[in-house]
């Protein structure tokens, strides 16, 4: 590898010294960087594709300790309103090329990170900004006839439109060890769940289980979840964290929770699939993986895949409550 080395004013070979980068605005981000060097004086390089993927790391570690939004939940909240960053960007009176900035990586203040996820989590808060942004002149008629008529739809015709923000604003968090790298997609986990239930009788209780096992192979095999949930150690098993799979459970477009009271007095919950899942957004692989899981537990107790959970490294060398991480992954008894 060759590069232009101002110090020995020449086209010269270097090599790349891998250290930490330990602070970043006051954070400890404690984040690997490649530093290029010349061979030939041993002086630092600066090689710009290099810094950029340095920059990159170093960002979505601060953000993920800051709680700083992302530029796909940027993205995904102009995509739910079908808006331009230019139009966002009026809406919110941000500077010119504010908003796309912060998609192409850079870091938003605290505050603006904050009101940003404000917005994208509250439909009411967000039109107020869009009502006066159109009663200041900076946005058109068309522009704000367009945002109110999707917000009237998603309140008409989706009634899990708050819950799905919360559920979002709750469990979505950047690619990172214990969401097996990927970004939660909600759609795509209803469609599973419905999957799931159309396979098999799927208990609450379980539901967990199924996919964490799903979660777990897919990222032995893949070196990707599927759900991009996050999971945590509990009495029976896995489950997914800050128990969420209530909230989860309650989502009614692809499945339906059914609560049973028992002659004991205790209460037994049955998903049962809508029939309406989709599963063009899983590959084989995924589909293949999944197909494995239910043809594994489908005809065991809740009781028995409970059982099952617990020889598990990833449970067995977890506490009450902490996070599982998917590098457990590597060595899973029920592959064996």
């Amino acid at each position: 590898m060759k590069h232009y080395c101002p110090y020995c004013n020449s086209e010269q070979e270097y090599y790349i010294d891998k250290r930490i980068f330990k602070e970043y605005k006051g954070v400890d981000v404690n984040v690997e960087e490649n530093v290029p060097i010349c061979k030939k004086c041993k002086n630092e390089l600066i090689i710009n594709n290099i810094e950029d993927e340095n920059l990159k790391r170093i960002y979505s570690k601060y953000r993920e300790v800051k709680n700083i939004i992302t530029p796909s939940e940027i993205k995904d909240l102009r995509a739910r309103y079908d808006i331009s960053q230019r139009e966002l960007t009026a809406i919110l009176d941000f500077g010119k090329m504010t908003i796309n900035r912060y998609e192409n990586g850079s870091l938003p203040s605290k505050s603006q990170s904050d009101y940003l996820k404000l917005i994208s989590k509250e439909k009411n808060e967000f039109f107020n900004k869009v009502k006066e942004a159109y009663y200041t002149n900076r946005i058109s008629q068309k522009t704000f006839s367009k945002i109110e008529n999707i917000i009237n739809k998603q309140s008409v015709h989706d009634d899990n439109y708050e819950l799905k923000l919360y559920i979002e604003n709750e469990l979505k968090t950047s690619p990172n060890i214990f969401n097996g790298f990927k970004v939660l997609d909600l759609e795509k986990l209803q469609n599973l769940i419905s999957y799931i239930a159309s396979k098999t009788k799927l208990y609450l209780t379980s539901l967990n289980k199924y996919l964490w096992f799903i979660d777990m192979i897919s990222y032995n095999q893949r070196a990707i979840s599927i759900t991009g949930l996050t999971y945590v150690h509990e009495q029976y098993g896995p489950v997914i964290i800050n128990r969420k799979y209530e909230e989860i459970s309650k989502l009614d477009e692809k499945y339906k929770r059914e609560d049973k009271e028992n002659n004991d007095g205790s209460i037994q919950s049955v998903i049962t699939s809508n029939g309406n899942y989709d599963l063009s957004s899983f590959n084989d692989k995924e589909i293949k993986i999944i197909d494995y899981v239910i043809s594994l537990l489908s005809n065991k107790s809740v009781k028995a895949i409970s059982n099952l959970s617990h020889k598990e490294l990833g449970w067995k060398n977890t506490e009450r409550f902490e996070k599982i991480s998917f590098e457990y992954a590597d060595n899973l008894k029920i592959l064996k």
